[in-house]
């Protein structure tokens, strides 16, 4: 038979259950432990993540803000990151997604190396460079990164200063002929012109030397461009008048041609066109040479129209004509030194009419689109100060 427990007395229970009692209090006070520590964990938890969340954002905003183009894909080659100067040079909003154009543009930018030529919608054209890096993590490639520079402006002042070195070369070489050259020419042309007055009129031979004076005319005035493009501090200021400026140059420019009724030469100058500081005689043989061009490339006759506008502190000089335009293969180099499509030109027309601007602080632009007439459209551009 089992033995039977015998009953616990009070003083027993009363212990039991201050013993229970003290366990229970511990268990409370470790179970408030753990309460306060999880709460301190989930505390600096969201601290980090807040922390992380403003850190991302930070980074998003720097990636946002570089000049430069990131371009961010995946170990499968999509694009995962993107920024708002790459988003510009592929014509993105930031918001659309890359349709069959726009990547096929962006694989042409990350495979651009040192340098491509990239059109863009509005008619210009930058000039980008990019770099691509792999993106490892643990030893394992998970996508790469490409940096995209717009590097149009290094292009353009590159250009700048290889064309100022040549004029530069030209100048060493213009001086250098200039004095030995005119002496003989000036002899030659003496003596042509003295042979033409003493051949009968008519004459095959008074013909002949009469191409003789031209031909050495032509070649001082040839001369006298290369000089004046090595020149860069030959600028004699006046106060010019623009409807002046304009006249004097269409009649320089049409003066000579053999029946000028062919070309209908029209003129406009901006009622509010200041008067302003300048070179008078260069600007009116820029002019010219502009509008000598837009002749010279209508030779069966057509329309040539000057006009005189006033921009945001400049005075706009603008030749538009109905010939055939520029070539856009053509379209920039014909400021360059000796280019020409023409098999009589010098290629030194635009070149100092180029010169002329800049020695005037201003420039010359050739838009890229056609003129109201269908041709050229050339624009001289003069800044000025208004006088009080």
């Amino acid at each position: 038979m089992r033995a039977e427990t015998a009953p616990m007395s009070p003083a027993e229970l009363e212990a039991a259950m201050r013993s229970f009692a003290e366990v229970s209090a511990g268990l409370i006070e470790s179970y408030q432990a753990i309460e306060r520590r999880a709460q301190r964990v989930e505390n600096e938890l969201a601290s980090k993540v807040a922390e992380l969340d403003e850190l991302s954002r930070h980074l998003e905003a720097i990636l946002q803000a570089l000049p430069s183009g990131v371009i961010v894909r995946d170990r499968d080659g999509r694009v995962a990151r993107i920024n708002r100067a790459a988003c510009e040079l592929v014509g993105l909003d930031g918001s659309n997604g890359l349709g069959d154009g726009s990547a096929a543009r962006l694989a042409a930018i990350e495979a651009a190396g040192d340098g491509l030529e990239l059109a863009c919608a509005d008619g210009s054209t930058r000039v980008v460079a990019c770099k691509r890096s792999p993106i490892e993590s643990h030893g394992a490639r998970v996508g790469t990164v490409a940096i995209v520079d717009d590097r149009t402006e290094f292009a353009r002042l590159s250009a700048k200063l290889h064309a100022q070195e040549k004029l530069a070369a030209l100048g060493n070489v213009a001086s250098g002929i200039a004095h030995e050259l005119r002496n003989p020419m000036n002899a030659i042309q003496g003596f042509a012109a003295l042979l033409e007055k003493r051949l009968g009129e008519g004459s095959r031979e008074r013909e002949l030397a009469a191409r003789i004076v031209e031909g050495v005319q032509r070649a001082d005035r040839v001369l006298g461009s290369m000089l004046t493009l090595a020149r860069t501090d030959a600028v004699r200021r006046e106060r010019v008048g623009a409807c002046e400026l304009v006249a004097d140059a269409i009649r320089e420019a049409t003066l000579g041609l053999e029946r000028p009724e062919r070309w209908r030469v029209t003129q406009s100058v901006d009622a509010a066109a200041p008067s302003f500081d300048a070179d008078y005689v260069k600007l009116r043989q820029a002019l010219r040479n502009l509008i000598a061009n837009a002749i010279q490339a209508q030779p069966d006759g057509g329309a040539v129209h000057v006009d005189a506008t006033v921009g945001v502190g400049e005075v706009c000089l603008r030749v538009t004509d109905a010939g055939p335009g520029v070539p856009k293969e053509h379209a920039a180099r014909v400021l360059e030194p000796f280019f020409t499509s023409r098999a009589d030109g010098t290629g030194l027309g635009l070149a100092l009419v180029n010169t002329i601007a800049v020695l005037h602080g201003g420039r010359v632009e050739l838009s890229p689109q056609p003129a109201p007439l269908g041709g050229a459209d050339f624009c001289i551009s003069i800044p000025f100060q208004s006088k009080s």
